[in-house]
């Protein structure tokens, strides 16, 4: 009896903001009938066949296959709640952000971080520390809060950095892990739009500190090839 999702959400930015967090959130993801195909009518439990004359939306159904099934090909990342961690996004003022939702999954060494911008406005701000969470010690419960580098269980060592990729852009991004234990992490979102963060590799810093170099180097900003990136940082230094 539900509208359909075209009717709720529209094509756009809302509705694949909408649809990242759907199956990137616990639980069973349900699409409805027509709703890749981006088709309008409301069918009853009575209907036998549509009754509407509808054109499949074409340029619909290759944005679900750029962006949404991708994630749903990860669904053992996504569906488990052992480690599922909601976090809230802090804009610089300190103040929270609720239009934003921001949340972390992992299963064995994959690790995920999922930031929507609900709103039909620009949103900056920090993700670091989890909303408080109730978790049983010594026979009692009580409220505890996770930083995001424990969320996502990432080491914070000495000249540890870690690699990862904005799935929707294909950007890749380079932070130390004591940035992400300590301060979390900075992102700015445009209205409704969403980064799923995948691929988290941790690398360990050498002795001439090129890693290091690279993140001061690209300063927050995300690349096509973070290995392009190093190597012609890299022999920049040599050729110099």
């Amino acid at each position: 009896d539900e509208e359909p999702a075209v009717a709720q959400f529209g094509k756009d930015d809302k509705y694949f903001g909408v649809a990242t967090m759907m199956v990137t959130l616990p639980g069973l993801p349900m699409f409805g009938h027509g709703q890749v195909e981006g088709l309008a009518e409301k069918y009853g439990m009575e209907y036998r066949k549509a009754y509407w004359n509808e054109t499949v939306d074409d340029n619909l159904i290759r944005r679900h296959e750029h962006e949404i099934f991708p994630l749903m090909r990860k669904r053992h990342l996504f569906s488990g709640v052992d480690n599922f961690v909601f976090y809230d996004f802090a804009n610089p003022e300190g103040w929270v952000n609720e239009d934003v939702f921001a949340y972390s999954n992992r299963t064995g060494e994959e690790r995920a971080l999922v930031v929507y911008n609900n709103r039909y406005t620009e949103a900056a701000g920090w993700v670091r520390s989890s909303v408080g969470m109730s978790v049983e010690t010594g026979g009692k419960r009580r409220i505890t809060h996770k930083r995001l580098g424990e969320g996502l269980g990432l080491s914070s060592a000495e000249n540890v950095y870690y690699l990862f990729q904005d799935q929707k852009t294909g950007l890749e991004y380079i932070r130390s892990g004591r940035e992400l234990g300590e301060r979390g992490l900075f992102v700015q979102l445009g209205a409704f739009k969403s980064n799923v963060f995948l691929n988290f590799r941790m690398v360990h810093d050498d002795g001439d500190g090129n890693y290091r170099r690279l993140d001061q180097y690209l300063a927050g900003r995300g690349v096509p090839d973070i290995n392009a990136a190093f190597l012609e940082l890299y022999l920049e230094k040599i050729l110099t």
